[in-house]
């Protein structure tokens, strides 16, 4: 009788486990497993809606991080309108697994806005406090040591984008930068930047503070594409006729600038010494760029600096 009051009070405590699991959404893991455990001052948003299993919604939230070197010896607050996590690695984000990386998350915040000097670094330079977009999607198999970045995003709103992807190998989940830096191979990238003034503000005063114009810097930068396309194949002129398309246009861009990168064989941080071998910029590492404004033969002519 004990054997199977024993029996039956086993099964009875492993169902009652695999209901409370099953019930278990998104935003109750994440109430339960990492809230408690971020180091903020404080954490508070307005309404919390789940997304799925492992995915949850938070609007109105307010985070406060503690006084720190970094926040200039102040507690900093932020607020983002909107956080929607698809996805996210809760095992790795628990409490005691904080050496090792995240294998995966999909998560996106919307309207971030902050008071420290991070959120407003640029406003020396004539660019307004505006609310910040940062979409991250990313995936490391931990099997292979392949990390894909799918989606790295930074929406400076109504002034710039930029857009990152890549896909790298050699990426362990217990490395920290420096190892990365030396051991990850780069097997494909892609950016995106579309520019709405943001340049077209800065660039002048950084060009002041150094004693030049904003022209004199874009006639140099223009110089030094023209020394490096010379003597390149056709299809390494076109890819730097967008590039120096882009740059000439930096008043006024016609559209956003796509590079591309994808090696004939991955490539390390060792490989950028071939970069100045003849070609090498196309044939080596597979590079790429478009622009709407593209002209051709401007990477060939460029203007004297003013």
């Amino acid at each position: 009788m004990r054997s199977i009051a024993g029996a039956l009070l086993a099964a009875m405590t492993w169902f009652a486990f695999v209901a409370t699991a099953l019930a278990d959404n998104g935003l109750e893991r994440f109430e339960r497993e990492i809230k408690p455990n971020l180091e903020l001052e404080k954490f508070s948003y307005a309404s919390g809606q789940p997304l799925g299993a492992s995915g949850f919604v938070l609007t109105d939230v307010v985070a406060v991080v503690p006084a720190s070197p970094a926040t200039d010896g102040k507690p900093s607050t932020v607020k983002i309108d909107k956080v929607t996590v698809e996805q996210i690695d809760f095992d790795r984000l628990k409490k005691g697994n904080d050496q090792d990386m995240p294998r995966f998350a999909k998560v996106r915040l919307e309207g971030m806005t902050g008071d420290d000097e991070m959120f407003g670094a640029l406003a020396p330079y004539g660019v307004p406090k505006v609310p910040v977009d940062v979409t991250i999607d990313y995936g490391l198999d931990t099997a292979t040591k392949v990390l894909s970045m799918n989606k790295l995003e930074i929406n400076l709103r109504g002034q710039a984008r930029l857009t990152l992807a890549f896909v790298l190998e050699g990426i362990s989940d217990k490395s920290g930068l420096e190892a990365a830096k030396d051991e990850g191979r780069l097997r494909s990238a892609s950016l995106t930047f579309g520019d709405s003034g943001l340049i077209a503000k800065v660039l002048p005063a950084v060009a002041k503070e150094q004693g030049n114009t904003a022209g004199g810097l874009v006639g140099l930068a223009l110089i030094s594409i023209a020394g490096f396309a010379a003597g390149q194949n056709d299809n390494t002129q076109k890819a730097l006729d967008a590039v120096a398309s882009f740059v000439a246009d930096w008043e006024a861009p016609k559209g956003p600038i796509t590079i591309g990168i994808q090696p004939a064989k991955t490539a390390g941080l060792a490989d950028l010494a071939k970069v100045m071998q003849p070609n090498a910029l196309v044939e080596v590492f597979g590079f790429t760029a478009s622009y709407p404004g593209s002209r051709a033969g401007a990477a060939q002519s460029p203007p004297l600096p003013k």
